[in-house]
């Protein structure tokens, strides 16, 4: 899968140094992956939330940070849509986003 706007994850790293290792390992993962259908994704990581709108939840270092990604699976495109604190979470529309 190719990871579109990986700028939100370089801009959250620096300010959020304890995620580099964790992003870094589920960018690899998703670059590595060629997801069709959610279950797909839920192989790769079974502690995601599939989400309406081809959206998925990702617990990052543990849970401490969300990351919510648009998948295209018949183009094979993974938009980061959010990266952010669980106080950050609670004020967007995951489904939305």
């Amino acid at each position: 899968m190719q990871v579109v706007y990986l700028e939100k994850l370089r801009n959250f790293s620096p300010q959020h140094a304890d995620s580099r290792k964790s992003l870094s390992a589920w960018k690899t993962v998703v670059e590595n992956a060629n997801w069709k259908n959610k279950q797909d994704v839920l192989n790769a990581f079974p502690k995601a939330k599939m989400i309406k709108n081809n959206r998925a939840g990702f617990e990052i270092l543990h849970n401490t940070y969300r990351l919510i990604a648009l998948i295209d699976y018949n183009d094979n495109l993974v938009y980061i849509r959010f990266i952010g604190t669980h106080n950050e979470y609670d004020m967007i529309n995951p489904e939305t986003i």
